[in-house]
């Protein structure tokens, strides 16, 4: 005897329709309400992270993944990448050439238009400095705020008191970020160009 299938079917036809109910529910609000729904739904109140290496990542991971918003349909999904791109702080451990590799593959794989919408990217690795007869390791964390055109080493490090290869490292990194903004000409960073300086700050890392 043949199974019934009509049950199924069916449900499948009213979640599908309540699904599109709750599509146009959306659509319809004003610009400036689906704004704050976004806000609400994609950034994340931790970093978001692209890779996993180490501890110091560990302790703030938040997957990058795209948000299931964004997988609904076309204009809901352009509408919350916008806003999850632009407001989350995306970080990525480089300390390894692996490392480096994932997070090349990850600003590819995003695609041009939502590199575009990137603000902060936060880089971090380890270096290794003098200490006497022997090297001891630094950990170094870099926020780029790609709107602003602006670079911070983080807070928590002096590192003007630290080492004079330290402070040679830093201001090199500024040098090329600013370099690489005048570059730009005023427009918005692409894939390439975030590449380049990625691929900048791990050979810093590994040259000290």
């Amino acid at each position: 005897m043949e199974a019934n299938t009509e049950p199924i079917v069916y449900m499948e036809r009213v979640l599908h329709e309540e699904d599109l109910v709750a599509q146009k529910g959306l659509l319809t609000l004003p610009p400036e309400i689906r704004q704050q729904i976004y806000e609400l739904v994609v950034v994340k109140s931790r970093n978001t992270i692209t890779m996993l290496s180490n501890a110091h990542c560990f302790q703030s991971e938040v997957g990058a993944t795209q948000p299931a918003l964004s997988f609904v349909n076309h204009q809901l999904r352009r509408e919350a990448l916008d806003v999850f791109y632009a407001n989350n702080l995306f970080l990525a451990e480089i300390s390894l050439r692996e490392d480096l590799e994932s997070a090349r593959r990850w600003l590819y794989a995003i695609g041009e238009q939502n590199v575009a919408c990137l603000r902060r990217l936060a880089l971090c690795g380890w270096t290794r400095l003098p200490f006497g007869h022997m090297t001891r390791r630094q950990w170094v964390r870099v926020v780029l705020d790609l709107k602003e055109a602006d670079i911070k080493f983080d807070e928590g490090e002096s590192y003007a008191e630290q080492h004079p290869q330290l402070i040679r490292m830093v201001d090199e990194l500024k040098s090329s970020f600013q370099g690489l903004v005048r570059s730009r000409k005023g427009e918005s960073f692409d894939a390439g160009s975030l590449w380049w300086f990625m691929e900048a700050f791990h050979l810093s890392c590994v040259a000290y």
